[in-house]
């Protein structure tokens, strides 16, 4: 079957609720390449008059490099035929899945993208109304994002016509979660489809579909965030998808430059398969603290022994005198015992020693005490530990 003696169709490409698409090959063409062709069902003069209105509106912006061309446009029976160039590649739900996690350096580079064929489409007054992951192309030649299936034709072949074959005015154009609040509303503007452009950065970066995502009850807002990035994109982010369409980027070109400011201090890699070149999810990021190979070194336990030794003894000589001195180091001289045997690589100190130094009889201590302590003394020097002088203290006046 050929339209218009020229356009043959193939097969059927998607069924929707008032057309068909059909992949067909276009005979008028030297290489008779393939096309699409959108068959969208007349019910009344004036919808055919807002399809003609929508066609020669996608005539003009089809000049982007980035948006298939329109072929032509003609209307048989109670049929209008829209033909469009057919782009070689796949959508990008091959790309944004459920559970799928993708970069920070694709979700930039996809925006970009977005946005560069956007400015080109605001500047000419026209409004999408229905970016999502579906109507996002990447051709196979050269990996470069095509904008498809703009809102006009959209809304007219899947919206809603009542018994008359009039539009109604509240329809509601788009894929549900990608939907700006004030669109849902059936008031479109340009900030409509930066907040659509946001969503479909949230769904790449969180692998999370975004009507499954939660909405703040007060302030509309879609609860969302992710530490893995940067901040400066993640504010980015959250401002295109801000409620109120004021508090937005006023047009394409303005969230554009804005997000080329962003970045310049986003570190992106190269080293991914996808087209979008673009490292693999858990590169380290600008903003990311490198991980420290400092080596800690411990304190050794015999500073440590020293310096409790030398506190313990000075808090005991304060609080307790010289007699609760040697009630002190009988005590720990038979722990020291018990702790720790006693090495046989020293001589303990002979009793006469003590006794030359306390020469003034202040101290009464029993023989096995003093011998006890001096036995102490000598393991801590074989040790290495040093002790405060102790025997210095023993040879004053009883506190």
């Amino acid at each position: 079957m050929k339209l218009a003696n020229r356009f043959e169709l193939l097969n059927i490409l998607e069924r929707g609720t008032y057309g068909i698409t059909y992949l067909a090959i276009d005979h008028h063409s030297p290489r008779q390449v393939h096309c699409v062709v959108k068959e969208l069902i007349l019910t009344s003069p004036t919808v055919l008059t807002m399809f003609r209105q929508e066609a020669r509106n996608l005539e003009t912006i089809g000049t982007h490099i980035h948006i298939p061309k329109l072929l032509a446009y003609f209307d048989e029976g109670n049929k209008f035929y829209i033909v469009l160039e057919l782009i070689d590649g796949d959508d990008l739900r091959q790309e944004i899945r459920a559970e799928k996690r993708l970069d920070e350096g694709y979700v930039t580079k996809l925006l970009t993208d977005i946005l560069r064929v956007l400015a080109f489409v605001h500047d000419h007054q026209i409004v999408h109304r229905d970016i999502q992951p579906a109507n996002l192309v990447r051709q196979h030649s050269n990996g470069d994002i095509f904008l498809i299936n703009f809102g006009g034709i959209k809304a007219l072949s899947h919206g809603h016509l009542d018994d008359r074959g009039r539009m109604i005015k509240t329809i509601t154009v788009g894929r549900a979660g990608y939907v700006a609040p004030e669109q849902a509303r059936g008031k479109s503007c340009y900030g409509s489809d930066l907040y659509s452009a946001g969503m479909v950065a949230i769904a790449a970066l969180t692998g999370i579909s975004p009507k499954r995502l939660a909405i703040n009850p007060l302030t509309q807002k879609v609860q969302w965030s992710d530490s893995s990035i940067s901040p400066a994109l993640e504010r980015f982010i959250k401002q295109l998808i801000d409620p109120n369409p004021n508090k937005r980027f006023p047009t394409a070109t303005d969230a554009l430059k804005e997000l080329e400011r962003t970045m310049t201090g986003i570190r992106v890699g190269h080293d991914s398969q996808l087209p979008t070149h673009v490292a693999a999810k858990g590169e380290l990021s600008i903003d990311s603290e490198p991980s420290s190979n400092k080596t800690i070194t411990p304190i050794p336990p015999k500073l440590i022994l020293k310096v409790m030794g030398s506190i313990t003894t000075v808090l005991l000589m304060l609080g307790f005198g010289v007699k609760g001195y040697q009630w002190t180091a009988y005590t720990l001289s038979r722990r020291w015992d018990t702790i720790k045997p006693v090495p046989k690589s020293y001589k303990p100190a002979k009793l006469d020693t003590l006794v030359n130094l306390l020469d003034d009889g202040s101290i009464q201590a029993k023989p096995e005490v003093v011998e006890a302590f001096w036995t102490m003394v000598a393991a801590a020097r074989n040790e290495r530990v040093e002790l405060l002088p102790l025997a210095g203290y023993l040879s004053l006046s009883e506190q």
